[in-house]
């Protein structure tokens, strides 16, 4: 369906043509105020104080860094007047002090601005890279995921996989990275049932509720006071459950013919994999849909609903049959 004519709802109908997915947060900059939000967005906002370095009014998030500390977080004009279904996007950033529970993040051509910790992602100073791993990293300022491909002489190469497939290695110098790790961590995309659908989301911090044990990974929908603000398709700020929430995979090992959930538009939709033939890309087809279509790790995972995963583990037996 054509984004820029269409409702969410109608968008969420099942592809009769060829989809081309497209990463939650894939869509350039200056186009994300144009894309549909999805009702979904639209969720009760969190209590607490509103204001400029808060406008969504996270509960309090206790989280202290040093002056000079790396984070991704929002610009100013971003978080200005900012509500659930806002367009926000994840920026590089320094943190140059801080002022009671705020940070004080360094403006880019304009003065320091106040944010609310709960709108920022850390990164550590010194992580330890090796090929191979997800990471959180950068493009152009703003936050993307990628995977190391390897070292060449002081610089870090990647392959970006929330983004267009056909983007070029990108050979990176100085740039922020994020070691991923598996679970419900700010930075990962998750899936978030709403309702009947599963809408791929990016985790960017938890609210309230007991700390989760370190490296749980939730395998059922337990109960939970925790919630997580989280931006949806293109960037839609939202409040999810915890307990609505599963983890997708950082770095999948998933074999060709496997049936599997991706990302088109958005939400997660039915597919299985065809190859595997780049680090950090599959090739999948969608099913009722027309040619096989690239995802990037973190847009892709084991079926999330048990009847689905047996009906996927069925059509796959057919086919090898058919192919015999």
């Amino acid at each position: 369906c054509l984004l820029g004519a269409c409702s969410a709802v109608a968008c969420e109908s099942a592809p009769t043509s060829t989809p081309t997915p497209i990463p939650s947060q894939s869509p350039p900059v200056a186009s994300l105020a144009a894309l549909p939000r999805p009702a979904s967005a639209e969720t009760q906002a969190p209590t607490g104080p509103a204001h400029a370095s808060n406008p969504l009014g996270l509960p309090a998030y206790p989280v202290k860094l040093d002056p000079g500390r790396r984070v991704f977080t929002f610009s100013d004009r971003m978080l200005a007047g900012a509500k659930l279904g806002s367009t926000l996007v994840l920026y590089t950033a320094t943190v140059v002090g801080f002022e009671g529970d705020d940070l004080i993040i360094e403006g880019k051509g304009g003065p320091s601005y106040k944010v609310h910790p709960g709108y920022v992602v850390p990164v550590p100073d010194a992580p330890r890279l090796r090929p191979h791993d997800p990471v959180l990293t950068e493009w152009n300022g703003v936050m993307k995921h990628a995977v190391i491909t390897r070292f060449v002489k002081d610089k870090i190469e990647v392959r970006y996989t929330d983004m267009d497939p056909r983007t070029p290695l990108a050979q990176l110098k100085g740039a922020r990275f994020v070691v991923q790790t598996e679970g419900l961590v700010p930075g990962n995309f998750a899936a978030w049932k709403d309702g009947e659908t599963w809408r791929h989301v990016l985790l960017v911090s938890r609210l309230g509720g007991p700390a989760a044990e370190a490296g749980a990974v939730p395998t059922s929908l337990a109960s939970s006071m925790a919630r997580w603000f989280a931006l949806g398709y293109g960037g839609a700020a939202l409040i999810a459950d915890e307990s609505a929430l599963r983890p997708i995979p950082i770095k999948p090992r998933l074999k060709v013919g496997a049936s599997v959930w991706a990302e088109w538009v958005g939400t997660l939709r039915p597919a299985a994999v065809q190859s595997a033939e780049e680090t950090g890309l599959y090739t999948v087809k969608f099913e009722r849909a027309g040619r096989p279509a690239t995802v990037g790790w973190g847009l892709i995972t084991p079926p999330l609903d048990p009847q689905q995963a047996a009906a996927g583990a069925t059509r796959t037996r057919d086919r090898v049959r058919n192919r015999e």
